[in-house]
Protein backbone atom coordinates (compact mmCIF):
# COMPACT_ATOMS: atom_id res chain seq x y z
CA UNK A 1 0.00 0.00 0.00
CA UNK A 2 1.07 3.36 -0.88
CA UNK A 3 3.17 4.94 2.57
CA UNK A 4 0.70 8.30 3.21
CA UNK A 5 1.94 12.15 2.03
CA UNK A 6 0.44 14.68 4.95
CA UNK A 7 0.11 18.08 3.78
CA UNK A 8 -0.64 20.61 6.89
CA UNK A 9 -2.23 23.59 6.16
CA UNK A 10 -2.50 27.01 8.09
CA UNK A 11 0.79 25.68 9.84
CA UNK A 12 1.21 28.40 11.73
CA UNK A 13 3.05 28.32 15.04
CA UNK A 14 2.75 24.90 15.59
CA UNK A 15 5.67 23.65 14.78
CA UNK A 16 6.28 21.09 17.91
CA UNK A 17 3.10 19.35 16.65
CA UNK A 18 4.35 19.08 13.02
CA UNK A 19 7.79 17.78 14.46
CA UNK A 20 5.56 15.13 16.25
CA UNK A 21 4.75 14.68 12.63
CA UNK A 22 7.41 14.42 11.22
CA UNK A 23 8.98 11.82 13.79
CA UNK A 24 5.89 9.38 13.60
CA UNK A 25 5.54 9.50 9.69
CA UNK A 26 9.04 8.02 9.19
CA UNK A 27 7.78 5.93 6.19
CA UNK A 28 5.40 8.53 4.89
CA UNK A 29 5.50 11.87 4.29
CA UNK A 30 4.68 15.24 6.01
CA UNK A 31 4.47 18.66 4.07
CA UNK A 32 2.91 21.80 5.40
CA UNK A 33 1.52 24.86 3.75
CA UNK A 34 0.63 28.45 4.85
CA UNK A 35 0.19 32.09 3.36
CA UNK A 36 2.65 33.47 5.26
CA UNK A 37 6.50 33.03 4.72
CA UNK A 38 7.42 33.26 8.17
CA UNK A 39 4.94 30.93 9.89
CA UNK A 40 7.70 28.97 11.62
CA UNK A 41 5.72 25.54 11.73
CA UNK A 42 6.87 25.73 7.80
CA UNK A 43 10.43 25.17 8.58
CA UNK A 44 9.99 21.87 10.06
CA UNK A 45 9.90 19.94 6.84
CA UNK A 46 11.65 19.57 3.94
CA UNK A 47 9.18 20.63 1.70
CA UNK A 48 6.55 23.66 2.32
CA UNK A 49 4.15 25.65 0.32
CA UNK A 50 3.00 29.11 0.12
CA UNK A 51 -0.59 28.87 -0.61
CA UNK A 52 -3.52 32.20 -1.01
CA UNK A 53 -5.27 33.06 2.44
CA UNK A 54 -8.36 31.13 3.02
CA UNK A 55 -10.77 33.27 2.60
CA UNK A 56 -9.55 33.69 -1.59
CA UNK A 57 -12.03 32.31 -3.84
CA UNK A 58 -9.56 29.84 -5.62
CA UNK A 59 -7.96 28.88 -1.83
CA UNK A 60 -9.94 25.17 -2.70
CA UNK A 61 -9.13 24.88 -6.42
CA UNK A 62 -5.11 26.14 -5.13
CA UNK A 63 -5.17 23.41 -2.85
CA UNK A 64 -6.19 20.33 -5.00
CA UNK A 65 -3.70 21.31 -7.54
CA UNK A 66 -1.15 21.49 -5.21
CA UNK A 67 -2.15 17.79 -3.74
CA UNK A 68 -2.04 16.69 -7.23
CA UNK A 69 1.59 17.99 -8.33
CA UNK A 70 3.20 16.82 -5.08
CA UNK A 71 1.55 13.66 -4.45
CA UNK A 72 -0.23 14.32 -1.60
CA UNK A 73 -2.22 11.84 -0.14
CA UNK A 74 -4.13 13.52 3.25
CA UNK A 75 -4.92 16.85 4.30
CA UNK A 76 -5.04 18.63 7.78
CA UNK A 77 -5.72 21.93 9.37
CA UNK A 78 -4.82 23.61 12.23
CA UNK A 79 -7.02 26.14 12.42
CA UNK A 80 -10.90 26.45 12.92
CA UNK A 81 -11.86 29.04 10.12
CA UNK A 82 -10.19 26.22 7.68
CA UNK A 83 -12.36 22.89 9.04
CA UNK A 84 -15.73 23.77 7.66
CA UNK A 85 -14.00 24.98 4.47
CA UNK A 86 -12.33 21.58 3.78
CA UNK A 87 -15.12 19.30 5.48
CA UNK A 88 -17.11 21.05 2.52
CA UNK A 89 -14.88 20.40 -0.60
CA UNK A 90 -13.95 16.75 0.78
CA UNK A 91 -15.58 15.24 -1.87
CA UNK A 92 -13.58 17.05 -4.35
CA UNK A 93 -10.02 15.88 -2.58
CA UNK A 94 -11.60 12.33 -2.71
CA UNK A 95 -12.18 12.30 -6.16
CA UNK A 96 -8.46 13.30 -6.41
CA UNK A 97 -7.43 10.59 -3.96
CA UNK A 98 -6.83 12.40 -1.26
CA UNK A 99 -8.14 11.99 2.61
CA UNK A 100 -9.66 15.03 4.58
CA UNK A 101 -9.16 14.23 8.13
CA UNK A 102 -11.97 16.72 9.69
CA UNK A 103 -15.03 16.11 10.79
CA UNK A 104 -18.22 16.01 8.81
CA UNK A 105 -19.71 19.61 8.03
CA UNK A 106 -22.29 19.31 10.31
CA UNK A 107 -20.17 18.13 13.19
CA UNK A 108 -18.07 21.12 12.81
CA UNK A 109 -20.83 23.15 12.40
CA UNK A 110 -22.17 21.78 16.04
CA UNK A 111 -19.09 22.86 17.25
CA UNK A 112 -18.45 26.45 16.33
CA UNK A 113 -22.19 27.37 16.72
CA UNK A 114 -22.01 27.81 20.81
CA UNK A 115 -25.68 28.00 21.00
CA UNK A 116 -26.52 25.27 18.99
CA UNK A 117 -23.78 23.23 21.29
CA UNK A 118 -25.72 24.97 24.30
CA UNK A 119 -28.54 22.99 22.77
CA UNK A 120 -27.44 19.90 21.74
CA UNK A 121 -26.17 19.31 25.62
CA UNK A 122 -29.47 20.18 27.01
CA UNK A 123 -31.02 17.29 24.29
CA UNK A 124 -28.04 14.88 25.31
CA UNK A 125 -28.12 15.34 29.39
CA UNK A 126 -24.86 17.34 29.41
CA UNK A 127 -24.00 19.75 32.10
CA UNK A 128 -23.49 23.28 30.18
CA UNK A 129 -23.71 26.42 31.50
CA UNK A 130 -26.74 28.56 30.79
CA UNK A 131 -27.07 30.31 27.59
CA UNK A 132 -28.65 33.57 26.06
CA UNK A 133 -28.74 33.78 22.50
CA UNK A 134 -30.13 37.77 22.64
CA UNK A 135 -30.09 40.43 25.27
CA UNK A 136 -34.11 39.88 25.27
CA UNK A 137 -33.29 36.27 26.55
CA UNK A 138 -30.75 37.45 28.84
CA UNK A 139 -32.85 40.29 29.97
CA UNK A 140 -35.50 38.08 30.88
CA UNK A 141 -33.95 35.31 32.67
CA UNK A 142 -31.69 37.86 34.89
CA UNK A 143 -35.00 39.67 35.99
CA UNK A 144 -36.24 36.00 37.40
CA UNK A 145 -33.22 35.44 38.94
CA UNK A 146 -32.48 32.58 36.65
CA UNK A 147 -28.51 34.01 36.07
CA UNK A 148 -26.63 36.72 38.09
CA UNK A 149 -23.55 38.96 36.91
CA UNK A 150 -21.16 38.92 36.08
CA UNK A 151 -21.31 36.92 33.29
CA UNK A 152 -19.40 36.05 30.19
CA UNK A 153 -20.47 37.80 26.63
CA UNK A 154 -18.30 36.21 23.54
CA UNK A 155 -19.14 35.62 19.73
CA UNK A 156 -21.81 33.46 18.94
CA UNK A 157 -19.00 31.93 16.87
CA UNK A 158 -15.20 31.73 17.32
CA UNK A 159 -12.20 30.03 18.77
CA UNK A 160 -8.96 31.11 20.09
CA UNK A 161 -11.11 32.61 23.17
CA UNK A 162 -11.29 35.79 20.65
CA UNK A 163 -13.59 38.67 21.97
CA UNK A 164 -14.81 36.87 24.88
CA UNK A 165 -14.74 39.06 27.96
CA UNK A 166 -16.00 38.73 31.53
CA UNK A 167 -18.93 41.47 32.46
CA UNK A 168 -19.19 42.93 35.14
CA UNK A 169 -22.51 45.38 34.83
CA UNK A 170 -26.04 44.88 33.09
CA UNK A 171 -25.18 48.23 31.21
CA UNK A 172 -22.35 46.79 29.90
CA UNK A 173 -23.91 43.73 28.53
CA UNK A 174 -26.18 46.09 26.48
CA UNK A 175 -23.36 48.18 25.23
CA UNK A 176 -21.82 45.07 23.77
CA UNK A 177 -24.99 44.30 21.96
CA UNK A 178 -25.84 47.44 20.82
CA UNK A 179 -22.76 47.00 19.02
CA UNK A 180 -22.94 43.42 17.88
CA UNK A 181 -26.02 41.38 17.83
CA UNK A 182 -24.38 38.17 17.16
CA UNK A 183 -22.98 37.55 20.73
CA UNK A 184 -24.15 35.05 23.58
CA UNK A 185 -24.59 35.56 27.32
CA UNK A 186 -22.80 32.63 29.47
CA UNK A 187 -23.02 32.06 33.33
CA UNK A 188 -19.99 32.34 35.27
CA UNK A 189 -18.58 28.77 35.94
CA UNK A 190 -16.29 28.92 38.98
CA UNK A 191 -14.43 25.81 38.97
CA UNK A 192 -11.10 23.98 37.83
CA UNK A 193 -10.85 24.21 34.11
CA UNK A 194 -9.89 21.08 32.30
CA UNK A 195 -8.77 20.34 29.03
CA UNK A 196 -9.14 17.14 27.57
CA UNK A 197 -7.57 15.74 24.14
CA UNK A 198 -9.47 12.78 22.08
CA UNK A 199 -8.99 10.75 19.04
CA UNK A 200 -11.55 9.57 17.38
CA UNK A 201 -10.92 6.54 14.93
CA UNK A 202 -11.72 7.83 11.10
CA UNK A 203 -12.21 3.99 10.69
CA UNK A 204 -13.69 2.15 13.46
CA UNK A 205 -15.43 5.71 14.53
CA UNK A 206 -14.46 4.30 17.80
CA UNK A 207 -12.83 6.88 20.53
CA UNK A 208 -9.23 5.56 21.31
CA UNK A 209 -7.73 8.24 23.30
CA UNK A 210 -8.59 10.56 26.06
CA UNK A 211 -5.74 12.53 27.96
CA UNK A 212 -6.57 15.04 30.92
CA UNK A 213 -5.06 17.63 32.02
CA UNK A 214 -5.94 20.79 34.52
CA UNK A 215 -5.08 24.17 33.06
CA UNK A 216 -2.90 26.25 35.39
CA UNK A 217 -2.33 28.92 33.25
CA UNK A 218 -3.38 30.74 30.15
CA UNK A 219 -1.54 32.56 27.61
CA UNK A 220 -3.41 33.97 24.21
CA UNK A 221 -6.26 31.50 24.38
CA UNK A 222 -4.05 28.45 24.53
CA UNK A 223 -2.64 26.14 27.81
CA UNK A 224 0.63 27.66 28.65
CA UNK A 225 0.95 25.29 32.31
CA UNK A 226 -1.14 21.88 32.84
CA UNK A 227 -1.03 19.28 35.06
CA UNK A 228 -1.86 15.62 33.64
CA UNK A 229 -4.65 13.89 35.61
CA UNK A 230 -6.57 10.26 35.00
CA UNK A 231 -10.45 10.54 35.55
CA UNK A 232 -13.02 8.03 34.95
CA UNK A 233 -15.86 10.41 35.30
CA UNK A 234 -14.10 12.78 32.77
CA UNK A 235 -13.40 9.80 30.31
CA UNK A 236 -17.10 8.52 30.86
CA UNK A 237 -18.17 12.10 30.00
CA UNK A 238 -16.43 12.40 26.73
CA UNK A 239 -17.56 9.40 26.08
CA UNK A 240 -21.17 10.09 26.06
CA UNK A 241 -20.58 13.70 24.55
CA UNK A 242 -18.98 11.68 21.57
CA UNK A 243 -22.22 8.83 21.32
CA UNK A 244 -24.23 11.03 18.50
CA UNK A 245 -21.93 14.07 17.25
CA UNK A 246 -20.78 12.55 14.28
CA UNK A 247 -16.94 13.98 15.31
CA UNK A 248 -14.17 11.86 14.11
CA UNK A 249 -10.17 12.12 14.19
CA UNK A 250 -8.34 14.49 17.14
CA UNK A 251 -10.50 16.76 19.07
CA UNK A 252 -9.67 19.13 22.02
CA UNK A 253 -12.33 19.79 25.00
CA UNK A 254 -12.96 22.59 27.37
CA UNK A 255 -14.24 21.38 30.49
CA UNK A 256 -15.13 22.65 34.09
CA UNK A 257 -15.17 20.98 37.21
CA UNK A 258 -17.97 22.79 39.40
CA UNK A 259 -17.77 20.86 42.98
CA UNK A 260 -17.92 18.03 40.99
CA UNK A 261 -20.09 18.47 38.83
CA UNK A 262 -18.58 18.41 35.00
CA UNK A 263 -19.74 21.16 32.53
CA UNK A 264 -18.94 21.07 29.05
CA UNK A 265 -17.59 24.39 27.96
CA UNK A 266 -16.53 23.80 24.26
CA UNK A 267 -15.13 21.33 21.34
CA UNK A 268 -12.86 21.94 18.99
CA UNK A 269 -13.14 19.43 16.21
CA UNK A 270 -8.38 19.66 15.84
CA UNK A 271 -5.78 19.39 17.48
CA UNK A 272 -5.87 21.89 20.64
CA UNK A 273 -2.94 24.28 21.63
CA UNK A 274 -2.17 21.92 24.69
CA UNK A 275 -1.61 19.02 22.70
CA UNK A 276 1.93 18.27 23.11
CA UNK A 277 1.56 17.78 26.85
CA UNK A 278 -0.53 14.72 26.02
CA UNK A 279 2.09 13.77 23.31
CA UNK A 280 4.95 13.59 25.58
CA UNK A 281 2.87 11.66 28.47
CA UNK A 282 2.64 8.87 25.67
CA UNK A 283 -0.62 9.89 23.74
CA UNK A 284 0.00 9.51 20.56
CA UNK A 285 -2.61 10.97 18.04
CA UNK A 286 0.10 11.56 14.71
CA UNK A 287 0.83 7.79 15.10
CA UNK A 288 -2.84 6.91 15.21
CA UNK A 289 -3.27 8.78 11.97
CA UNK A 290 -0.80 7.26 10.25
CA UNK A 291 -2.08 3.92 10.82
CA UNK A 292 -5.75 4.68 9.70
CA UNK A 293 -4.59 6.50 6.38
CA UNK A 294 -2.86 3.05 6.17
CA UNK A 295 -6.05 1.62 6.59
CA UNK A 296 -5.05 0.36 9.74
CA UNK A 297 -7.91 0.41 12.63
CA UNK A 298 -6.33 1.51 16.20
CA UNK A 299 -7.13 0.04 19.23
CA UNK A 300 -8.69 2.01 22.33
CA UNK A 301 -6.07 3.00 25.22
CA UNK A 302 -8.11 5.28 26.94
CA UNK A 303 -6.16 6.34 30.16
CA UNK A 304 -2.95 4.74 29.29
CA UNK A 305 -0.56 7.39 30.16
CA UNK A 306 1.73 9.23 32.67
CA UNK A 307 -0.35 11.22 35.29
CA UNK A 308 0.55 14.00 37.49
CA UNK A 309 3.37 15.20 34.73
CA UNK A 310 3.20 19.05 34.74
CA UNK A 311 3.94 20.45 30.70
CA UNK A 312 5.95 24.32 30.82
CA UNK A 313 5.33 26.14 27.58
CA UNK A 314 8.69 28.22 26.51
CA UNK A 315 9.80 29.68 23.65
CA UNK A 316 12.25 28.64 21.03
CA UNK A 317 13.37 30.23 17.58
CA UNK A 318 13.67 29.19 13.52
CA UNK A 319 16.17 31.46 11.63
CA UNK A 320 15.40 31.57 8.02
CA UNK A 321 17.59 33.69 5.27
CA UNK A 322 15.96 36.19 2.92
CA UNK A 323 17.37 33.65 0.42
CA UNK A 324 15.09 30.63 1.34
CA UNK A 325 12.39 32.63 1.80
CA UNK A 326 12.75 33.73 -2.07
CA UNK A 327 13.19 30.08 -2.88
CA UNK A 328 9.92 28.60 -1.15
CA UNK A 329 7.15 26.86 -3.39
CA UNK A 330 4.18 28.83 -4.06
Amino acid sequence: MQHPHLLITSAGRRAKLVEYFVKEFKTGRVSTADCSPLASALYMTEDHYIVPKIDEVDYIDHLLKLCQEAGVTAILTLIDPELSLLARSAERFQAVGVTVVVSPYAACQLCFDKYTMYEYCLRQGIAHARTYPSMESFQEAFSIGEVSLPVFVKPRSGSASTEVRQVETFEEVEQLFAKNRDLIVQELLVGQELGVDAYVDLISGKVTSIFIKEKLTMRAGETDKSRSVVREDVFELIEHVLEESGLTGPLDFDLFDVAGTLYLSEINPRFGGGYPHAYECGVNFPAQLYRNLMQQVNVPQIGQYMSDVYMLKHDTVTLVSAAELQQIKR
